[in-house]
């Protein structure tokens, strides 16, 4: 009799574990798929607002290249002034701004990628947290 009741709770503990596992794997694939959707609508939206961006800019650009060209009495002084401009922005942003735009993209994306939950706490306690929880529901349905 022992040895049956025995045996019965080593089979639920055996099924509550297969039923934990399979609940694990589809609440990670769950947690990617949402993840990913995240980073693809960010990635969209940049596309998006971004060339809206670049044509504004083009244009108040070409605009102010006009201007500086009738004011300097030559039309591609303006051109190349805007150029130089441009020209000057990027060195500097190569030299200095190269660390900076990777810490904000960095932040930005791991905010986007990782839960709440997830990023408050570490991945020791989450796991903990996780092994308690199917202790309990063992403890519980075993009894």
């Amino acid at each position: 009799m022992a040895f049956d009741r025995l045996n019965d709770n080593l089979h639920t503990i055996s099924e509550k574990f297969q039923d934990y596992t399979t609940s694990t794997v589809e609440y990670y694939k769950l947690h990617f798929f949402k993840s990913s959707m995240k980073g693809a609508i960010s990635l969209v939206n940049l596309l998006v607002f971004g060339s809206f961006f670049l044509f504004v800019l083009l244009f108040i650009s070409i605009g102010v290249a006009l201007y500086l060209g009738i004011v300097m009495e030559s039309s591609f002084a303006g051109f190349l002034i805007v150029g130089g401009f441009y020209g000057l922005v990027t060195l500097f942003l190569v030299i200095f701004g190269k660390k900076l735009i990777e810490r904000s993209l960095l932040k930005k994306f791991s905010a986007l990628l990782y839960d709440d939950d997830y990023a408050k706490k570490n991945a020791k306690e989450q796991a903990h947290e996780d092994a308690e929880e199917f202790i309990d529901t063992v403890e519980n349905e075993s009894v």
